[in-house]
């Protein structure tokens, strides 16, 4: 073959191993295009901060930094721990015992001691009224209904309540509590500290509608839960789902109060009945008689009331031996389950059956009606559960810190990791220069049989079955590959470069006469036929 041909052939195959690269960079794009939304967020970013081990081996002073790395996991895994740890608190009820002190008081308004001095004017304007005015009539029932509405005597029945604030704690902590109290709006108001009240008037009911004699008072439903109180702690970059399990604050038409008045005609002093109904976060259940002398537990949540039973059975060493969930009942759990043994996931539904609403606060006053104001001399303060707002502040301070604090240490994060990429980047450009400077020819060829191993696989072929020639596997396997004009071709030149070999090495070899043979080409040249044309086998 000509070198002129044999140069075409060789720009042919380059031309298609372009093709191919060119081929498979499109497939690469388009892969790209079509994971973008899953690759993109991954792709250069690194995540790995260890350093190469050649590096380690070359620099001593690197184990510093290992150690520094697994100081700082170390330290990683305790702040995460103790995170987790203040989430759950704020997901627990944070609650401190506060006094509710509730005051009773009631006026009077028209009442026949206020109307005296009026009366007895009246009376004698009707003395000196003329004779035209004697003729009107002048019955009780006249004068009752001559009598306007606003005259009626009448009294108001006050119940107000305040939460008094503990003795024991600190300026600074009061302040603190004070400030977390503000972003709650209401939250510490009698009306949500109650979850009904009801007055019962005692009196004749013959003479009063029954309906007036009681009133009902019913914490409302809220309508839209305020924003301090339905955010998760730690602000609006905290982890949903850890926030707090407290009703929020009443959010309605009817805002929070301080008290109530009940308002009623009347001139004779009445008895009233005022049943309290708190409000509990999480609901609060008194116990069985049973129960709660097998607990020493008179109220409590349903939660705790659970735990409580489960560690009065592990005190007791009740569990079965061969079966784990099951309880073994001794005679005090025996008379409240009515069973020999019992399995323990069955004991909340148990234990629901020996709870029932706690008993309400009643609280006993008589209306006065002989004094135009007059407030009972004793107060009664009733011990409640609320949730400690200063703690609830400390709280959510740290996590905010620990927002903060996260930003930057995941900035710094970024800076390392990416320091510990290009520091390898340098290493195995430095560990190429040294094992090139140490045997550049072994060197070379490690080298240059790996990028061929690479160009392989970026083309999907084996250059050891024929890749040079970019046949595939598949096309090997097929018996027309090799009837195509290529075959002889090859031939050709695979037997010209073999002869082209053997001389050169026969000539370094010092062989006397070495030389190409008769129909023999030299290297790099084929021998012209008579026209010109290259020959297809060698002279005779």
């Amino acid at each position: 073959m000509h070198p002129a041909q044999l140069a075409q052939v060789q720009a042919q195959q380059a031309a298609q191993a372009q093709a191919a690269l060119q081929s498979m960079r499109k497939r690469a794009q388009t892969d790209n295009l079509v994971g973008a939304g899953i690759r993109g967020a991954k792709r250069g970013r690194p995540t790995t901060r260890a350093l190469p081990p050649s590096i380690t081996r070359s620099v001593p002073e690197s184990a510093m930094y290992q150690d520094l790395v697994r100081i700082e996991r170390a330290l990683d895994w305790t702040v995460a721990r103790k995170r987790a740890e203040v989430q759950d608190a704020l997901g627990r009820n944070t609650k401190v015992k506060r006094t509710l002190r509730i005051f009773l008081s009631n006026t009077c308004s028209n009442q026949p001691f206020q109307n005296a001095d009026g009366d007895e004017t009246m009376d004698a304007e009707d003395g000196a009224s003329t004779s035209a005015d004697a003729a009107k009539p002048t019955s009780e029932a006249d004068k009752l209904e001559a009598i306007q509405p606003e005259e009626v005597a009448s009294w108001t029945l006050k119940i107000e309540g305040r939460l008094l604030e503990p003795s024991f704690k600190s300026r600074a902590h009061n302040a603190q509590a004070l400030q977390a109290a503000q972003s709650r709006t209401n939250a510490t108001k009698f009306s949500n500290l109650i979850r009904t009240i009801v007055v019962e008037l005692i009196r004749d009911p013959t003479l009063y509608p029954a309906g007036e004699n009681i009133v009902e008072w019913h914490r409302p439903i809220p309508t839209v839960a305020p924003a301090t109180a339905s955010m998760p702690p730690g602000g609006e970059n905290a982890v949903p789902g850890q926030g707090s399990m407290d009703v929020p604050t009443v959010a309605s038409a009817e805002p929070a109060l301080d008290g109530f008045e009940v308002k009623r005609k009347g001139s004779i002093p009445v008895k009233a009945r005022i049943v309290l109904y708190l409000a509990h976060t999480p609901e609060r259940y008194a116990l069985s008689p049973e129960l709660s002398a097998l607990l020493d537990i008179r109220e409590d949540t349903r939660q705790s009331i659970v735990a409580a039973l489960y560690a009065y059975i592990k005190e007791h060493k009740l569990m079965s031996e061969e079966d784990r969930r099951l309880v073994l009942c001794n005679d005090a759990l025996r008379s409240i389950f009515r069973t020999e043994r019992i399995a323990f996931h069955h004991i909340p539904e148990v234990v629901n059956r020996h709870l029932h609403p706690p008993n309400p606060v009643v609280l006993e006053y008589w209306v006065r009606t002989d004094k135009e104001e007059y407030k009972h001399p004793t107060a009664f303060d009733i011990e409640v559960e609320v949730e400690d707002q200063g703690l609830r502040k400390v709280q959510d301070d740290v996590l905010q810190g620990f927002e903060t604090r996260g930003r930057e240490i995941s900035e710094l994060d970024d800076r390392i990791a990416q320091a510990t990429q290009t520091l390898e980047n340098k290493t195995s450009t430095r560990d190429f220069l040294y094992n090139f400077a140490k045997d550049p020819h072994n060197h070379i060829q490690t080298w240059t049989a790996s990028q061929a191993r690479d160009l392989d696989t970026i083309l999907g072929t084996n250059y050891a079955t024929g890749g040079h020639m970019h046949i595939g596997t598949e096309e090997l396997r097929r018996s027309e590959t090799f009837t195509a004009p290529w075959v002889d071709q090859a031939v050709i030149v695979h037997e010209a470069q073999r002869m082209a070999d053997k001389m050169v090495n026969l000539q370094k070899a010092g062989v006397p006469g070495a030389g190409p043979g008769p129909g023999i080409p030299q290297q790099g040249h084929m021998p012209q036929g008579p026209s010109g044309s290259s020959t297809r086998g060698g002279g005779r």
